[in-house]
């Protein structure tokens, strides 16, 4: 008793107050501890009704029944304090087909067990007993009625006939020959009432509700519930397998209800296609009636529940955002109705709940408050951080990442931060596809990090190539590589000629040697009259400019060419056969700065089939008369063979090292000269 005097003492009541017929005062009130609450206020000289209401509020426990708080005597009357409700006269216009269908089917289970678990009869159903939770269930009240069946006798129903119904009451007690009914046909009273009260509330759904299913009703109502002859209304629990009460809305709220019932087969075939049965409701019925049963331990236990479904509810709509998934909820919805059950779910420490929650954080987390993620969320998501789980811990830092854009760095790591990471950007080599006109094939350009060129271009496209580099960029030629200034270099790039065209002589670094028994064509050597070429010759093939490309040569394929001496260029041998110093100089002059310095990898080149290279390893027979041309310009006198002719041979460059000339030659042994024309070895 003192509970409820504290509690009904830190009540404060609202006006205005809600009168029922009865002349009962409904009064919206708010508790010390800030929940909602009713305060229905009885007179003092009710005070029989008001104990009894209290009685069987406090053991009749039912969801659908009027939940009790507490029962005190004040100044201005008996004060009882139920759960927050309103009467069904003020929130039936506000109410949807789906609901009132869901509300009847609500006080059709109130009323069921009071008949079938209390064995009593409740004998004032109507619509001032039913009332409207904040929830949205219906709720019977009313309760200084109840009375068990043998005591429903015609004394005790003029008792309370004041604060009855009229049209609740049946046909039979207005004979002057009514008696108390037997117990088998306790239930007729409370039947002939529902079947008042539903018809009062059919008139509300007309055109919301399939005409065949609301005909089939009214018809089983007028020829089973309101028949003039009590023994022909049937038990109550009859209407439940109506059609009228299936549909997808009140079939997934009676589910959710008895989900812990179901077996495993059923919740996996019902939280498989829930999402196609919720889509058909209103989001305002699917936000009041079924999130609250949707968002809660049991259905976060259940995988295919938090596969196919809750990400639909965790997250509100977003209106034109292409490829996103689509949720049932409004973002107006969603803040006022998901947001609170969230919260409350943030306090739930169990693993399951608390991995659901942080998978689809990102999703929902925009709609707290900026107090709210700091005083709820953020404290709660650091606790998983100490969770000896694995996975609690891994999506806990991958949630921190979340809410850092939203709280900043400082709420969520706290303490002084330094800069430990340097931006820094590296020029990586960047690749640029030059396509031109008539090529099928791009050729990509490659620029390294210094700006030198690792690319050597053997295309037919080389012209183009660098002549856009070098519109681009220009730089200074440092490719030249420093000699002294007395010394001429003379770079001459040979192009490929037909076979049969005979070159002119080029000037070129040979060595002639005469040879006795030499049957080679006279006409093409150098008579001892004939006098050396000497100075910078220039020869008769026009030569490429540096700054073009020069075409591949091919060292492998013979060139005709007639000899010829070049004092100019010493290191330089035959044309078709190109030098490691050639190749230095054919590469472009407008490469870039350092080209010189780049490292050129080049595949191993086929060896000549024409050179011998073992050629040191045959002695060497000299002849009786042989000059050297060496590299300081000075040619001696070639001594004829015997037909009069002086063939000239070309002779590389790295064989006239030396400085020797020989003029005569001694043979193996010391007795003579061997004798080539003995046969008897």
């Amino acid at each position: 008793m003192g509970a409820e005097n504290s509690a009904l003492g830190s009540c404060v009541l609202k006006e205005p107050p809600f009168t029922l017929p009865s002349g009962l005062a409904v009064y919206p009130a708010v508790l010390q501890d800030g929940k909602l609450a009713s305060v229905f206020v009885y007179k003092r000289e009710n005070v029989d009704k008001v104990n009894k209401a209290a009685k069987h509020l406090k053991t009749l426990r039912h969801p659908c029944l009027l939940r009790f708080l507490s029962c005190t005597v004040a100044a201005d009357g008996i004060h009882l304090v139920t759960e927050r409700v309103q009467p069904l006269q003020v929130a039936l216009a506000t109410l949807s087909s789906a609901e009132v269908c869901a509300g009847i089917y609500d006080i059709l289970l109130a009323v069921i067990f009071l008949h079938d678990r209390g064995h009593l009869t409740h004998n004032n159903i109507c619509m001032s007993s039913v009332f409207v939770s904040e929830d949205g269930h219906w709720k019977l009240g009313g309760m200084e009625t109840v009375c068990t069946v043998p005591q429903a006798t015609p004394e005790f129903l003029r008792s309370i006939q004041s604060v009855r119904d009229p049209a609740g009451i049946p046909p039979e007690e207005k004979s002057p020959e009514f008696t108390a009914l037997p117990e088998s046909h306790g239930h007729a009273r409370d039947a002939y009432a529902f079947g008042t009260l539903v018809e009062s509330v059919l008139t509300v759904l007309s055109g919301q509700v399939s005409a065949d299913v609301l005909s089939s009703f009214q018809q089983t109502l007028h020829s089973a519930l309101l028949n003039p002859l009590p023994k022909c209304r049937p038990a109550l629990s009859t209407l439940l397998s109506h059609r009228f009460f299936r549909n997808d809305f009140l079939e997934v709220l009676n589910f959710l209800k008895s989900l812990t019932l179901k077996s495993e087969e059923e919740k996996t075939e019902f939280f498989k296609f829930l999402l196609d049965r919720v889509s058909c409701l209103s989001e305002e019925l699917i936000a009041s009636r079924l999130v609250p049963l949707l968002l809660n331990q049991l259905v976060f236990a259940e995988p295919v529940a938090v596969k196919s479904f809750l990400p639909h509810l965790l997250g509100p709509k977003k209106d034109g955002a292409p490829g996103a998934r689509p949720c049932l909820l409004s973002p107006a919805l969603f803040q006022s109705r998901v947001v609170p059950v969230l919260l409350q779910l943030f306090q739930v420490h169990e693993e399951h709940v608390r991995l659901v929650l942080l998978s689809h954080l990102e999703a929902y987390v925009g709609h707290f408050t900026q107090e709210q993620l700091r005083t709820v969320i953020l404290p709660q998501v650091l606790l998983g951080l100490r969770d000896t789980s694995d996975s609690i811990v891994a999506i806990t830092l991958h949630s921190l990442a979340v809410l850092v854009s939203l709280l900043g760095p400082e709420v969520v790591v706290g303490g002084q931060r330094t800069k430990i990471f340097k931006r820094t950007a590296p020029s990586f080599a960047k690749t640029i596809e030059l396509s031109p006109e008539g090529d099928q094939q791009s050729q990509p350009m490659k620029f390294p990090m210094n700006g030198i060129s690792d690319v050597t271009n053997t295309s037919g496209h080389s012209d183009t190539v660098l002549s856009s580099w070098k519109t681009t960029e220009e730089w200074p030629d440092w490719s030249e590589p420093e000699e002294p200034e007395n010394q001429a270099v003379t770079t001459q790039v040979w192009s490929q000629e037909p076979q049969h065209t005979a070159r002119p002589p080029l000037a070129d670094l040979t060595v002639a040697e005469v040879w006795g028994d030499s049957e080679t064509n006279p006409g093409a050597g150098i008579t001892p009259s004939t006098p050396v070429i000497s100075g910078e010759h220039k020869a008769t093939p026009t030569p490429h400019p540096l700054t073009e490309e020069p075409k591949p040569l091919k060292s492998s394929q013979p060139q005709k060419t007639s000899p010829a001496l070049s004092m100019d260029a010493p290191d330089l041998t035959r044309p078709p056969k190109v030098s490691s110093q050639e190749t230095r100089l054919n590469l472009p002059l407008e490469l870039g700065l350092g080209e010189e310095f780049t490292i050129q990898v080049k595949r191993k080149a086929a060896p000549d089939p024409e050179l011998d290279w073992f050629a040191d390893m045959i002695p060497e027979i000299k002849p009786q008369a042989a000059v050297l041309v060496l590299p300081d310009l000075r040619t001696d006198t070639m001594a004829p063979t015997k037909d009069g002719v002086s063939p000239l041979m070309p002779f590389s460059s790295k064989f006239a090292a030396a400085e020797i000339t020989e003029t005569e030659s001694e043979g193996w042994g010391d007795e003579g000269e061997l004798n080539w024309e003995d046969n008897s070895w």
